[in-house]
């Protein structure tokens, strides 16, 4: 059987030099941004923020292996509605601090220290969204602490009956210096590996997983992050009977990771929640439509605010 070649990093062809962006982004990223580190248990946590401080609060939780900065094309636009928009580093990933051993639970009460300092909750109860890991690091947010939420979304994270879910780490990933930012650029990928329109947006986001170290550039996350991670089943049916505030969750309508079988299965348990597909998308729905994705975000936090007290 002949395996299908695997097709070229998205970066490789640009040789290093940027990608054109588009005058909406660039204008994006020109807005005002306020930045700092929380500390909990030892651990610092980078966080970024948009809009004032005292509105309404939004938390932007970020994927595995990813950084802050995959929110630039999304949070800038949430804040213009009037909102205080946090977008923390989990620990072991950006720049936030490594740790020994990593779980859902210290996830989640990460995200919540480095949201307080970054002033998420000073108008009251803010609200919660994840994409991919992030999702899942929500749903133990909404678990641990939703009723000090006004509602969590969770972005294209799958949920699965218990014995299907992932009992072991994947593959360790990074670790490996690179001669230059050109060298690293050219083997960055998305993970899972997607196509992406939105090569100026692959582009940034690429730059923010790099740093410097001795012997030239590597990756930003923990390459011991997954085994680090301690890795829980979940009965999604004793989750949903348990939400400690309004739960909705969106997808990329072409997904690989949320086709028909999982879709259906997660309506059928969280039958109280709204679920939302974005077309033209898939997995990183939050680079293949990230306009998009901020209508939906503004419509499900327009309408909580509308129907749920602070």
């Amino acid at each position: 059987m002949t395996e299908t070649p695997r097709p070229p990093a998205p970066l490789i062809a640009f040789n290093g030099q940027p990608v054109p962006a588009p005058d909406w982004f660039t204008a994006a990223l020109d807005t005002p941004v306020e930045t700092g580190t929380a500390t909990r248990d030892g651990t610092p946590l980078a966080w970024k923020a948009w809009g004032k401080r005292g509105a309404p609060g939004v938390i932007l939780v970020h994927g595995g292996t990813a950084h802050k900065g995959w929110w630039d094309a999304i949070g800038p636009f949430l804040a213009a509605e009037g909102r205080r928009v946090v977008a923390p580093d989990l620990a072991g990933m950006g720049t936030s601090g490594w740790r020994e051993a990593y779980s859902m639970n210290d996830h989640a009460a990460d995200m919540r220290a480095a949201a307080e300092a970054g002033g998420a909750f000073e108008a009251g109860k803010p609200v919660f969204a994840g994409h991919s890991f992030g999702g899942f690091v929500t749903l133990s947010a909404v678990l641990a602490f939703g009723d000090a939420l006004k509602a969590g979304i969770i972005l294209d994270s799958p949920i699965r009956p218990p014995k299907q879910q992932r009992e072991g780490a994947p593959p360790r990933r990074g670790g490996r210096a690179y001669a230059d930012m050109t060298a690293a650029l050219a083997r960055f990928r998305l993970l899972p590996e997607q196509p992406c329109e939105h090569l100026w947006l692959v582009d940034h986001i690429a730059r923010g997983s790099i740093k410097p170290v001795e012997g030239g550039f590597t990756w930003t996350f923990d390459p011991d992050l997954w085994a680090k991670l301690s890795y829980e089943r979940r009965d999604p049916e004793h989750a949903a009977a348990n939400l400690k505030c309004p739960l909705a969750f969106v997808r990329g309508a072409q997904s690989r990771l949320m086709q028909a079988e999982t879709w259906d299965y997660m309506r059928g348990v969280f039958t109280a929640s709204p679920f939302v597909s974005v077309p033209g998308a898939q997995h990183h729905l939050i680079l293949d439509q990230p306009l998009a994705v901020v209508g939906v975000l503004n419509a499900l936090i327009e309408g909580w605010a509308g129907h749920l007290g602070a």
